[in-house]
């Protein structure tokens, strides 16, 4: 049988260390007084989240814990998460716990996030989530209650020389020009992955180039990108994008655009999260920021790349300068919420519609009074549910378009007050 060799075998997962003699970096959990350490030391075993930037040794860490235990492991992706297959595993598995480690956890979503809950609660699964986000927003709160969180910190640039000067030896290429070693460390963006994938790919170029200057030239002719749209990257680059949009920087939200674009993101991938942003960010204090966002992406859909790019980034531009407003998001998640407390409350007979007889019958839009044949359209009307408190979700700012919405707002409120005084 042919077995594959050291440019098949991807070098990340060829040099992954597999004890915590081998680990390098976050010696505030795997030093000597770490906790991680003594978990592993005590075989003390508990639900775990680790958070941090890419390539920060999460998964390898997870590994390490996994493989100083003797429960059954199982490793998935957030992405590929089935509640149906957990089920299965779980109820086929005749241990007393599985471990289970689930790599980017905050891409499941809620529902498949609470699949997890019953078998965590009973200990019959345990399991270590690998995150680049805070959980605090992207887990659920059952969820997160019941684990440990641990804070990973990016890799400092004596841990990355450290590492790359352990992979070279193993690869026969050493002594290197110590400048090489802290250039690759460098465009590695303090990523131990992304680090180990440019040794990788200069694997052949290292073994005969020594001069610093050289290897210069060897970056530069093969542009050198660190972006991978399908990992870690994509969801960094794209969540400091909105950041910057969203902070009204929009040189930074230029910038991140193109580090998107240069590094083959898909364009319409990011006209989606602009429309998001329209609403999300901006809302009704630009009301039309969000027909800018669905034009551009249909410029895009109609143009194609490269001349749709502009029609992007000219919304890009535009979100970044327009004033913000979360009103319209607030309104949202507090009315859900407020809905599905009382969602088994009736709605009013005088606000249904009558189709048939029998709705006439029953007093379907009996009593309702039709605004726009009273003064000034506007009648006074309790338009909640009689068994449901009237609630404010809707607070406009005074930004933009939102100070003429506030205008309204308190113009109806002016009127409804008159009129009751008046009864």
């Amino acid at each position: 049988m042919e077995t594959m060799d050291s440019k098949t075998i991807p070098f990340a997962q060829k040099f992954r260390p597999t004890s915590l003699d081998e680990f390098v970096g976050q010696k505030h959990l795997v030093g000597e007084n770490g906790l991680i350490r003594k978990f592993i030391q005590k075989n003390i075993i508990c639900s775990m989240i680790f958070v941090g930037p890419p390539g920060s040794g999460k998964s390898t860490l997870a590994n390490i814990i996994a493989n100083s235990l003797t429960l059954p492991k199982l490793s998935i992706n957030g992405i590929n998460f089935s509640t149906t297959n957990l089920k299965k595993i779980v109820d086929e598995t005749h241990s007393t716990s599985l471990l289970i480690i689930i790599d980017e956890i905050h891409r499941m979503n809620r529902i498949q996030q609470d699949s997890l809950l019953p078998y965590v609660e009973n200990g019959k699964i345990i399991i270590i989530g690998t995150t680049t986000e805070n959980p605090s927003y992207e887990l659920v709160p059952a969820l997160l209650s019941r684990t440990t969180v641990f804070i990973f910190n990016r890799l400092e640039d004596d841990d990355l020389i450290e590492i790359a000067t352990d992979i070279l030896k193993k690869l026969n290429i050493d002594p290197l020009n110590e400048n090489i070693i802290k250039r690759i460390v460098k465009l590695s963006n303090n990523d131990a992955r992304q680090m180990i994938n440019i040794i990788q790919n200069f694997y052949d170029e290292l073994k005969n180039v020594q001069d610093d200057k050289e290897f210069e030239k060897l970056i530069t002719s093969k542009k050198l990108i660190q972006y991978d749209k399908s990992g870690d990257q994509h969801y960094t680059i794209i969540s400091a994008f909105h950041k910057s949009v969203r902070g009204s920087d929009v040189d930074a939200a230029i910038y991140y655009f193109a580090r998107m674009i240069v590094g083959g993101e898909d364009p319409l991938y990011i006209g989606r999260r602009m429309i998001r942003i329209a609403s999300e960010d901006i809302g009704n204090a630009d009301p039309q920021a969000l027909i800018i966002a669905n034009n551009a992406y249909e410029a895009y859909e109609k143009l194609g790349s490269p001349e749709g790019e502009l029609s992007l980034l000219q919304c890009a531009i535009y979100l970044a300068l327009s004033p913000k407003s979360i009103s319209v998001y607030k309104a949202y998640q507090s009315a859900i919420d407020y809905a599905k407390e009382t969602s088994h409350v009736e709605v009013p007979l005088k606000f249904r519609n009558p189709v048939t007889e029998f709705d006439i019958k029953e007093g379907y839009g009996k009593d309702y009074k039709y605004p726009p044949e009273y003064e000034n359209s506007f009648v006074v009307e309790k338009y909640f549910p009689d068994k449901v408190t009237e609630k404010i979700f809707y607070s406009p700012v005074e930004r933009g378009f939102e100070r003429d919405m506030l205008k309204r707002l308190n113009y109806y409120k002016k009127l409804k007050r008159e009129l009751k005084n008046e009864k």
